[in-house]
């Protein structure tokens, strides 16, 4: 009998979480939400992916504190470090980039995406895309100071980081726009080779343009 069920879908915030389950080798069921729609909205009514279910009746939601529980699950002690780092500043800025990708990057494709589906006015869509550039811009900012987003080696925070990005990359955020910032592309290839992610996603599919408002009639 498994530990638990993990219920997440296979891009965006779930791509890490079911990533460090098959490395790991936890003992934890993946379970894509919409496969047991039924299941997953009667222990989980809000819907939010991923979600843990323990067998001892443990549930978590909210991706940072999923990731948190599964790498501490293990019981490596050098694995949480090097994953969340050693020390007090080290562990903060995890968390700081953690949480930075898990709001501002994600909300501002959100909104980009949005005001394009919608049909918003130019001047609406604009001010959405420039918002999603500045945030993309502190990533490179930072990576132009450091190799990775918190020290010399890749940590959690890359980690998830990257699965967003090539998530983002894959429908929404085209190579037009975004394409110009050359050290997150470093970065984000760098990244994707870690054991973790290896093989986990594929850059041909990566989109040449940034989702835009249709053309006026």
């Amino acid at each position: 009998m498994t530990a638990g069920t993990l219920y997440a879908i296979k891009n965006a915030r779930g791509m890490l979480p079911r990533a460090l389950v098959e490395w790991l080798e936890l003992d934890i069921e993946l379970v894509n939400p919409s496969d047991k729609a039924e299941e997953f909205k009667s222990l989980f009514p809000l819907g939010k992916n991923p979600a843990y279910q323990g067998r001892d009746g443990f549930q978590l939601t909210e991706v940072i504190a999923v990731l948190y529980y599964l790498v501490n699950l293990k019981g490596d002690a050098e694995l949480e470090k090097t994953f969340y780092g050693t020390t007090l500043e080290e562990r903060s800025q995890v968390l700081r980039f953690l949480s930075y990708t898990n709001h501002e990057i994600t909300q501002s494709t959100i909104a980009i995406v949005t005001a394009a589906r919608s049909n918003a006015a130019q001047e609406h869509y604009d001010e959405k895309l420039s918002q999603c550039l500045a945030c993309f811009g502190y990533l490179e900012k930072r990576l132009t100071e450091h190799e990775f987003l918190v020290n010399d080696q890749i940590t959690i925070a890359d980690l998830f980081t990257a699965t967003i990005c090539a998530t983002l990359y894959g429908f929404a955020l085209g190579k037009d726009k975004f394409g110009g910032f050359s050290k997150l592309s470093e970065w984000l290839s760098k990244v994707l080779q870690h054991p973790v992610l290896k093989g986990k996603v594929d850059t041909s599919t990566f989109v040449e343009t940034t989702i835009s408002l249709p053309p006026t009639k």
